[in-house]
């Protein structure tokens, strides 16, 4: 199971951490885990190439696959449509592989990077 952790205040998100395997299939085969891999790692290209976001914070641990990404520092609302656009896909991919992904929505103050 992969989870998805979004870090939200009032609603609005401020970053995430993806962890684990979707376990769909086979590693090297988990098309599931592919696909919300693709979307974090298009997220985090999106804040430093097309954004030139400085301020986006990320960390990576492949031992335990998991990797977080927090834009609270990001200035102005250019972020914005790249965010809805990534969440919302990953929101997606849990409604339809509810066995494989789920996403929980975490507080700002409950959550550390």
């Amino acid at each position: 199971m992969t989870e998805i952790s979004l870090l939200l205040s009032d609603g609005i998100p401020l970053g995430l951490t993806v962890q684990g395997h979707t376990g769909f299939a086979p590693r090297g085969r988990d098309v599931v885990c592919a696909a919300v891999s693709a979307l974090v790692q298009s997220l985090l290209y999106g804040f430093e190439s097309v954004l030139g976001a400085e301020e986006i914070k990320w960390s990576q641990d492949d031992s335990q696959a998991r990797i977080s990404l927090d834009w609270r520092d990001v200035p102005g609302r250019e972020k914005d449509v790249l965010v809805r656009t990534v969440i919302g896909s990953l929101r997606e991919i849990a409604r339809i592989y509810p066995d494989n992904v789920r996403i929980v929505e975490v507080p700002v103050n409950e959550m550390e990077f």
